[in-house]
């Protein structure tokens, strides 16, 4: 179970991981959003079928998800029994604001991945209202893992960038049952970041403006109440 915070590389990773023939397709199987069309894809017969076809569909059977989500999940199956012998894997992005730039541009323009062009133009609101998204659900899940005594296998979407191989190692030595870590070489990079565009001026003027903000976060990251930062509650 990869819990994911969204624009923090796991589309990317979850490919990457697809293509090492080790660790099936980690894929977003349980998108809200989506589950009716995959229902279709599987012709399954309700949700308990299509789980069971989807896991046969790969040697390990592993999924993302973002928190939200997964608490939804909680209310139609008992996800402590479903997955008790799950390893968790946590990613997240260091760089929150970078990560809610990303998120506020995709919501915006529907495009999520291999952006290539001019980057669009988003409100301080818009990107506070992601910082806000992001760092609620970071905090709710660390409440989740504590309550269940889960220590996950923290990674970050700046470790993948700067070893991706590295990161991978790490993933199938976590899954290991043996402690053991099958052959590997690197596999091929199908899913490309999004296109460098050049400075971005929006983002340094951002982090300027909002330097103090930016900074309490960071200090107190898993505790600060976010909303005090959206408009209106100021």
């Amino acid at each position: 179970m990869i819990v994911i915070a969204g624009r923090c590389g796991s589309t990317w990773l979850g490919r990457m991981l697809q293509d090492t023939h080790l660790v099936g397709a980690p894929n977003e199987w349980f998108n809200t959003q989506g589950l009716q069309a995959l229902y279709e894809r599987r012709a399954a017969h309700g949700f308990t079928d299509y789980v069971e076809k989807v896991a046969l569909l790969h040697p390990v059977f592993g999924f993302q998800i973002n928190p939200e989500r997964l608490f939804y999940l909680e209310e139609l199956i008992d996800v402590d029994k479903s997955f008790s012998d799950f390893s968790v894997i946590d990613l997240h992005r260091r760089d929150f604001v970078a990560q809610a730039f990303s998120f506020a541009r995709a919501r915006k323009s529907g495009k999520w991945h291999n952006v290539i062009g001019p980057r669009l133009d988003v409100s301080d609101e818009e990107v506070w209202q992601m910082i806000h998204y992001i760092v609620r659900y970071e905090q709710r899940i660390e409440k989740w893992y504590s309550k269940r005594g889960i220590c996950p296998l923290r990674l970050a979407y700046e470790d993948i960038i700067s070893d991706t191989d590295a990161v991978i190692i790490r993933i199938l030595s976590n899954l290991s049952r043996r402690g053991e870590i099958p052959e590997y070489s690197s596999p091929p990079q199908r899913q490309k970041r999004n296109g460098d565009g050049g400075t971005d001026s929006a983002f340094l003027s951002f982090l300027q403006r909002n330097s103090d903000r930016i900074e309490a976060i960071h200090a107190n990251r898993q505790k600060i109440d976010t909303s005090k930062f959206l408009s209106g509650n100021q």
